[in-house]
């Protein structure tokens, strides 16, 4: 099998999907920073070079290629305001697998399903390629995500990673996945 990408521009009822240029790192990287919030949940910590890094050399599994990741943004039609970041990666860590690094939505769009809709078109782009799975890591902590991505189908446990016991200091991640 050849790794599929998804296409570099793709489409919603309301948004726009298309690989990050150069011009867009700062305002990408000023969305990261909103949702830094996350890291409560994941023990992680600011990373101020996220979309440059991101741009350049990608944020790669163990033994990853950047030929197999995208970093994209999410602009509402209508204005061409930048509302959301997704990046995702081809063939990891089977040749069969689609995997969803992040997803984040502005806060200011929070609620209004975009993320629904933003995953729900690209699982329907997934399917008719030859994966037979997609996959997402979730912190523990992070109830919010569960929640989303359960409600989008990834709701079996592909395996936890991390602390192996609870605490204020403790974290650890569900990697969750969904079978095409």
């Amino acid at each position: 099998m050849t790794i599929k990408m998804i296409p570099c521009q793709w489409e919603t009822n309301r948004l726009t999907i298309k690989d990050m240029t150069e011009v867009e790192i700062q305002p990408v990287q000023e969305l990261y920073e909103q949702g830094s919030y996350i890291h409560q949940w994941d023990g992680g910590s600011l990373d101020h070079g996220y979309a440059y890094r991101c741009f350049t050399d990608g944020d790669l599994p163990p033994g990853g290629t950047r030929a197999q990741y995208k970093i994209q943004v999410i602009r509402q039609k209508e204005t061409g305001r930048l509302a959301g970041l997704l990046t995702t990666y081809n063939g990891y860590p089977t040749r069969e697998t689609f995997y969803i690094n992040y997803l984040y939505i502005d806060k200011s769009y929070h609620r209004q399903g975009l993320g629904q809709e933003v995953v729900r078109e690209l699982i329907g782009i997934v399917k008719q390629t030859e994966y037979r799975e997609v996959r997402a890591n979730v912190a523990m902590k992070n109830w919010p995500a569960l929640r989303f991505w359960t409600g989008q189908g990834l709701d079996i446990i592909q395996g936890i990673y991390g602390d192996r016991e609870y605490g204020a200091d403790k974290y650890a991640d569900l990697e969750l996945v969904k079978f095409l």
